[in-house]
């Protein structure tokens, strides 16, 4: 996306975005204990939103001072200090007020996705983002696999803790899929075996994810605040919905690879984990088969999905030898790192799809698989590739 737009008129929209890395979220934590792909992630697709927002919007967005990033080309944008606080919510709120709306990139630990959306549209702020429920039901990943299953929306079968009861000393396992409750045997037969993963149940990218052969040693590690989900083989995709501010309209942007990498791991107490999952990056777009594929899951998960939703939205998919072996695997209530990929495929502007009803979807028309990225890298494109 290379469109530079001249200076905007006083007239032009206001908007507010924040990233909560990036944004003054992490005060409590020094900068160089914040882990290196996570503020990766957020700063690249901050940095983005801001530029793309900025060429057509006055943009109001929060740093941490503490944080040094290149500073913007543009005085469409506004940058403003955070000062040192305990949660960043009560700051964004006042930089935010008087911009006509705001797009947020929150992680869903500790539920911090559905707090500081909550407190925003309490004080007044109109954020584009999916409605509560929607929010509710995405950021927590054990209900998100319920509801996947009884939407009958392919998705691994998964296991959590049930909490005990005082009449017995055996450690229960609920299964999402309600025709399995009660067992442990996975009943997609037909899917290969990849193994199991260990995951918490509101994490972001693939932050504390660890990969074991086996079912039971994986249930045994299980905590609390974590699942267990058979791992398919396949290849991990990714889809990122866009949702208009008013009318709500969905527009569904191409499928693009994730690169998702096992790194070996010392053996734990347990001693069966084998190793962890690391997010490196991504390549796309897909190729056309596999993009009819994704926009047949996606749209599957588009009908089923509560309310309707303006701003941005990240699909997690597994692509499979064949159609039938495809499936959902995460959804994520805010922007994900795709778009920093997604947005070199293209000359169109993809944040006007969220305020512009006459936008049209994006053609890419660049080569498969020609734009690669890495965390906390912009996009690169490969000879031959728009540039």
């Amino acid at each position: 996306m290379n469109d530079n737009a001249p200076g905007l008129s006083p007239n032009s929209p206001r908007v507010f975005i924040a990233e909560y890395l990036s944004g003054g979220g992490m005060f409590d934590t020094p900068p160089h204990a914040i882990p290196d792909s996570l503020l990766g992630e957020g700063s690249s697709m901050w940095r983005a939103m801001v530029e793309d927002f900025s060429r057509w919007a006055h943009v109001r967005t929060p740093v941490d001072p503490r944080l040094k990033f290149p500073k913007f080309d543009t005085p469409n944008i506004e940058v403003v200090a955070m000062e040192t606080c305990p949660a960043p919510w009560s700051q964004w709120i006042s930089v935010a007020s008087g911009c006509d709306f705001a797009v947020v990139i929150i992680p869903e630990n500790d539920g911090l996705l559905t707090k500081g959306i909550s407190l925003m549209r309490a004080a007044g702020i109109e954020v584009l983002a999916p409605n509560g429920n929607a929010i509710g039901l995405t950021g927590d990943k054990w209900a998100t696999a319920k509801w996947l299953h009884k939407e009958d929306i392919a998705h691994p079968v998964t296991w959590c803790i049930e909490r005990r009861t005082k009449s017995t000393q055996e450690r229960p396992y609920v299964c999402s899929r309600p025709l399995s409750a009660g067992k442990t045997s996975p009943l997609f037969s037909d899917f290969p075996e990849g193994g199991y993963i260990v995951k918490p149940r509101d994490g972001c990218g693939a932050m504390d994810v660890r990969r074991y052969n086996e079912l039971e040693p994986a249930l045994a590690s299980m905590q609390e605040r974590e699942i267990t989900q058979q791992r398919l083989v396949g290849r991990s995709a990714s889809v990122v919905l866009t949702g208009h501010r008013t009318s709500g309209k969905v527009n569904m942007l191409p499928a693009v690879w994730q690169t998702i990498e096992d790194v070996p791991r010392e053996i734990g107490d347990d001693g069966h984990a084998t190793s962890q999952l690391v997010y490196r990056g991504g390549c796309g777009p897909v190729p056309a088969e596999m993009q009819l594929r994704a926009q047949a899951l996606v749209s599957r998960v588009i009908q089923a999905l509560p309310g309707k939703f303006s701003g941005f939205v990240g699909i997690d998919l597994i692509l499979g030898k064949n159609a039938n072996h495809d499936a959902v695997i995460e959804i994520n209530s805010r922007l994900t790192t795709s778009y920093i990929g997604l947005r070199r495929m293209t000359d169109q502007n993809l944040t006007r799809l969220v305020f512009d009803v006459s936008e049209k979807v994006p053609t890419i028309s660049v080569p498969t698989e020609s734009v690669q990225w890495c965390v906390g890298e912009c996009a690169t494109a490969l000879p031959g590739c728009r540039s």
